[in-house]
């Protein structure tokens, strides 16, 4: 069974720009990179755009992420570009992430 990743990041509506940009340009492409090796099933990151807390001046994000297994979903946290990015981004977070993951139980599409 695979593995499913839900993370709901919150950034100062200030430093969201910069973080897509940080990500577009640092992450993205090990997304990719991931993808292609077969290390990734499906990833994507969107802006909530409604849902149950609103606060202003926060930006949050939906961060979804299917990998064949939990040696992936490491590989990828150990990964050198990722380590070197995870700070850069924290530093603009007023809070930490909600992080969860899990075997798929059911799973449509993709």
């Amino acid at each position: 069974m695979t593995q499913t990743i839900a993370i709901i990041l919150k950034f100062r509506e200030s430093e969201a720009g910069r973080f897509e940009e940080m990500f577009e340009a640092e992450v993205l492409p090990l997304w990719n990179q991931f993808l292609a090796q077969g290390k990734f099933i499906e990833a994507s990151l969107s802006p909530v755009e409604g849902g149950d807390e609103e606060r202003e001046g926060i930006r949050r994000y939906i961060l979804h992420v299917e990998v064949p297994g939990m040696a992936e979903h490491e590989e990828f946290d150990d990964h050198p570009e990722f380590v070197g990015f995870l700070p850069k981004a924290r530093a603009l977070q007023p809070e930490k992430p909600l992080v969860y993951f899990g075997t798929t139980l059911f799973k449509v599409g993709g």
